[in-house]
């Protein structure tokens, strides 16, 4: 290893260190840690024509671009050390390493060097020893930047699907009810029991709750939303908002299947409509109304309607259902007009069920409390505001 240069990156207060080793060195150093970056995909057998490719190309000593890793909690004292006391630190601290960019390439490596040592004599075919890699190594990161550098760096052949980059941003943030799970793209399943909900779905929720805004997170804002999280980090460790807020979501859904019962529509009324869910499970646990509960609960809030979170859980059992197929019927009435007369439909979607949470919650409206009345009222609000 040759240490060539370290800069200071000011944005997320670590050393990065730019070292030259071979690719041995590398495969050496890191081949233990592939699996220890929670925050990493995984390896992508999809890929496997591009890396082998890859493997073909490096065998011809092509330069790869530089591989980028992270040593946690070893940022102090490091401008004070000289490069043979930083080389030695960053070897005898492997176990901890964390690859941020370039797991694929690092499989691809490790395979080829795999392969050269199954043939005994390669005929100076792929002289390893002579074939550097460029590597930096961020030394001193906390959690969030991890998070941050990763999603920065995340331009690969591969990139994570902005799902699991929604995740793996809140992914602290799960300390919930007992009870409550969150279902992580890495399941491979999908939310389908009651107290059960979509990991990316609850994050978009609890996104239009911090911004008061229901319209969806992209990759831009995901950037941002980091922002958010340091200061909740630093101003709310007594207030665990985002658990709150999927506390309020899980009430609210848990109470309005209970008031529904069983009711679904029936296929005379599927005739009638482009059903958005057929049961209220369906309805609630989509990301629309997530965005808009989260929406609506933030505008409450600000406005003086609701005092906290809390205030709201305290509402929702009072919230009454006469007729559940009745509201199934009119809900997807609604829903079915925005789709046949908007152009952004998902968008609509999330907008009508800000209106309709802030109908159904604010005791001002003719709607409070009422599931049925909340729902024709949003769709009028909203044609007031849009159409």
């Amino acid at each position: 290893m040759k240490i060539i240069s370290r800069l200071r990156d000011n944005r997320i207060n670590a050393i990065n260190v730019l070292a030259e080793m071979s690719l041995s060195e590398y495969s050496d150093l890191v081949a233990n840690n592939l699996g220890k970056n929670e925050f990493q995909r995984r390896r992508v057998s999809s890929s496997k024509t591009v890396y082998s490719l890859l493997k073909d190309d490096m065998r011809r000593g092509c330069v790869i671009p530089p591989l980028v890793l992270a040593l946690t909690e070893a940022g102090q004292g490091v401008t004070g050390l000289d490069d043979i006391e930083l080389e030695a630190l960053i070897i005898n601290n492997a176990s901890r390493l964390v690859i941020l960019d370039g797991l694929q390439r690092t499989h691809t490596i490790i395979d080829l060097l795999q392969e050269v040592a199954r043939v005994p004599d390669n005929g100076g075919e792929f002289p390893e020893e002579d074939t550097p890699v460029r590597v930096e190594i961020y030394l001193g990161l906390n959690r969030l930047g991890i998070l941050y550098r990763m999603l920065t760096l995340n331009t690969g052949q591969t990139p994570m699907s902005l799902r699991q980059q929604i995740e793996m941003l809140y992914l602290d943030y799960q300390d919930l009810d007992p009870g409550i799970q969150l279902v992580k793209e890495a399941d491979n399943r999908m939310a389908t029991k009651l107290h059960e909900y979509n990991f990316k779905d609850v994050v978009e929720g609890f996104n239009a709750y911090l911004n008061r805004d229901e319209l969806p997170i992209d990759r831009a804002g995901l950037l941002e939303n980091i922002r958010s999280l340091e200061k909740l980090s630093k101003e709310n460790q007594d207030s665990d908002i985002f658990r709150k807020y999927v506390t309020t979501l899980d009430r609210f859904t848990s109470h309005a299947v209970s008031l529904a019962g069983e009711a679904q529509l029936s296929p005379e009324q599927l005739e009638d409509v482009s059903p958005f869910g057929r049961n209220t499970a369906q309805i609630f646990k989509k990301p629309q109304a997530m965005s808009g509960l989260g929406s609506a609960l933030g505008k409450l809030i600000d406005r003086g309607v609701l005092e906290s979170l809390d205030h709201a859980t305290r509402v929702i059992p009072k919230i009454h259902l006469d007729d559940g197929e009745d509201f199934l019927l009119e809900i997807n009435r609604s829903l079915t007009w925005l789709k046949n007369n908007t152009s952004k439909i998902g968008n609509a979607q999330r907008t009508f069920f800000t209106y309709y949470f802030r109908e159904i919650l604010n005791q001002d409206t003719d709607s409070y409390l009422d599931m049925r009345a909340a729902a024709e009222s949003a769709l009028r609000k909203y044609q007031d505001q849009n159409v």
